[in-house]
């Protein structure tokens, strides 16, 4: 059985937890100065002579997965909100510790120094009394856990021994059954429909791709709502959503949510689940290994882009809708431009970390 936990940030991150942007707040050219991590991404493309895949002008494919420009808002908003979390965090740490220097750590664009301050968090987690400081430490320990050359596991096993005895831990039910099959097979058949029972987010506002796979989780598999993983109609004034007050207006959902936004899905659902994590290389060196391993219709897969060398950033979810038997590669279902049996050996192209999780049955 898998582990269960969940992850609760600020309200802010509705807007900038990564599905759901709106574009005309973005620019990133003006926070540059002002953010070291957004100065950092854009430093990164500079020194390389060639805009990453993050961004709407390096992309070649005529149909890419995601919306590059919403892609690119997903990044810098995201970038931005880390920045203020660990403002936050560095301001609580100087205040608890006796390290000088541990304000400009957790700030730090080397990756080796957010590092350091995940392990002090690790170390004093327990000391601290406050549940609002418990989850400003968690949600770095969340951010930097995933690196875009190598992953934090000693980390990543305690942020999953935190949820166990975390009081939001009992919210998920384990008897909830899920049919990966049944998932993997509607979100074939549906790669191309949207229903009016949930939002539709097809504008620039935001990306689609988390509510389409939580919809074929949750319609085609079966898997109850629950927890903050969960959304309901108020009325049907809204559909086609182009503005978080049309959100708020007509559905109810959690803010944020995991049912719409790929790194609360990614939060709330890693820690329940059997987690398959490679780098983009390392699965298309390998993929005919991976093929082999217990990875079913009905998983979600999580691609990350990598900022930096300081973190990586999920900004697209899909999930297995069928197989290819001859080239021993998985076929993914996604929204937002719609696929039915997309490649995971084209569709890990310009990302730097694949998580495939085992949604637990």
């Amino acid at each position: 059985m898998k582990k269960f936990c969940t992850y609760f940030l600020s309200i802010v991150l509705l807007l900038s937890s990564l599905s759901i942007i709106p574009t005309h707040e973005v620019n990133a050219e003006s926070n540059i100065t002002n953010n070291p991590y957004i100065k950092a991404l854009y430093d990164e493309r500079t020194s390389s002579k060639a805009l990453s895949t993050s961004s709407p002008l390096s992309l070649n494919e005529s149909e890419p997965l995601v919306d590059p420009e919403v892609e690119e808002n997903i990044l810098i908003h995201t970038l931005e909100h880390y920045y203020q979390e660990d403002i936050k965090v560095a301001d609580f740490l100087s205040d608890i510790t006796t390290d000088e220097k541990v304000k400009d750590k957790v700030l730090s664009i080397d990756r080796s120094d957010k590092i350091l301050v995940m392990y002090l968090i690790k170390d004093i987690y327990h000391t601290i009394q406050e549940d609002s400081n418990r989850e400003l430490l968690y949600g770095y320990l969340n951010r930097y856990v995933l690196g875009p050359d190598e992953n934090e596991e000693v980390i990543q096993e305690f942020i999953n021994e935190i949820a166990e005895v975390d009081t939001n831990a009992g919210e998920f039910s384990v008897a909830s059954t899920y049919n990966g099959t049944g998932a993997g097979n509607w979100a074939y058949n549906n790669y191309n429909k949207y229903s009016t029972n949930y939002p539709k987010f097809t504008g620039k506002f935001g990306t689609d791709c988390t509510n389409f796979v939580s919809q074929a989780m949750h319609v085609g598999g079966g898997k109850a709502k629950a927890g903050n993983w969960t959304i309901s109609k108020k009325n049907s004034t809204y559909w086609v959503i182009d503005s978080a007050a049309q959100l708020n207006h007509s559905w109810s959902l959690t803010d944020p949510s995991p049912w719409i936004s790929v790194q609360q899905f990614s939060n709330y659902w890693r820690p329940k689940s059997n987690v398959h994590r490679f780098s983009s290389e390392y699965y298309r060196a390998n993929h005919k290994t991976i093929y082999n391993k217990n990875i079913y219709k009905g998983d979600v897969v999580v691609l990350y882009k990598g900022v930096a060398g300081l973190a990586v950033v999920p900004t697209h979810l899909m999930i297995v809708s069928a197989y290819d038997t001859t080239n021993k590669d998985f076929l993914l279902a996604g929204h937002s431009n719609e696929r039915q049996a997309y490649p995971l050996l084209s569709a890990r192209s310009g990302y730097s970390q694949i998580e495939i999780l085992e949604i637990p049955h």
